[in-house]
């Protein structure tokens, strides 16, 4: 194969990458602090501009944190899913404002990997897990709830469920479609819910996990998302 020569990286992206990469390989480690702006700038032979900038990125990241005043610095944080579902969700959601993916789409992924989950989850089916889903459940019967609680506790049954599958991988997107779908889709929908027909629906997936039945967990998450598209059809969303 003919050779073809490699792109040059820009400072920034020669810091940020080599930070990256110390973080990645457990070379630099959660709590620990890097060096100055000066040395770093002094050691990557680059502007302190340049450093500033890949150090503002990673902390966007939220894989460092910075501090200021004595005893500050940048510091190395203990890596979380949060700001990635966080800034999965702000892109879905500015590209749905665009157009560049539509809410069919995102529908159909929140279908495959919720079923998936559900699969995960009746194989392993974690006690603690189930516990914290029945719950849910048994709050969620409660006819005395007010519409914003119930819907609270939809968001935290599907997170539930998600968790349950013991695969974080999954969760990031997973959680990133929540936020997106949910409440505000389910909110436009509140008037045709039946909320006995949802606790139901919701049932079914809980009582197929627990009894490990795979394709009757996937088959139920199914049918319930199904019956959600269909209303959102109804309301002119689809």
């Amino acid at each position: 194969m003919p050779f073809a020569p490699a792109p040059v990286k820009r400072p920034v992206d020669q810091v940020r990458l080599s930070i990256l990469d110390a973080i990645v390989s457990g070379q630099l480690r959660p709590g620990d602090r890097l060096p100055s702006e000066l040395d770093q700038a002094r050691g990557f032979r680059v502007s302190r501009t340049a450093v500033r900038e890949a150090l503002r990125s990673l902390a966007e990241m939220g894989l460092i944190s910075t501090a200021q005043g004595r005893g500050g610095g940048s510091f190395v944080n203990r890596l979380e899913t949060a700001p990635v579902e966080r800034s999965l969700k702000e892109a879905m959601e500015l590209l749905l404002h665009f157009d560049a993916i539509n809410l069919a789409e995102v529908l159909e992924a929140r279908l495959a990997l919720e079923g998936e989950c559900a699969r995960l989850a009746a194989l392993r089916r974690a006690g603690d897990e189930l516990g914290a889903i029945g719950e849910i459940l048994a709050t969620a019967r409660d006819d005395t709830l007010a519409d914003d609680a119930w819907l609270e506790l939809d968001i935290r049954f599907h997170r539930a469920v998600a968790r349950s599958a013991g695969n974080r991988v999954l969760i990031l997107p997973l959680a990133a479609l929540h936020g997106v779908v949910q409440p505000r889709l389910n909110e436009a929908i509140t008037p045709l819910l039946s909320r006995k027909r949802i606790n139901a629906q919701h049932r079914a997936i809980y009582e197929a996990i627990g009894a490990g039945d795979t394709a009757a967990a996937t088959s139920a998450v199914h049918r319930h998302l199904d019956h959600l598209a269909r209303l959102y059809r109804r309301a002119g969303l689809l």
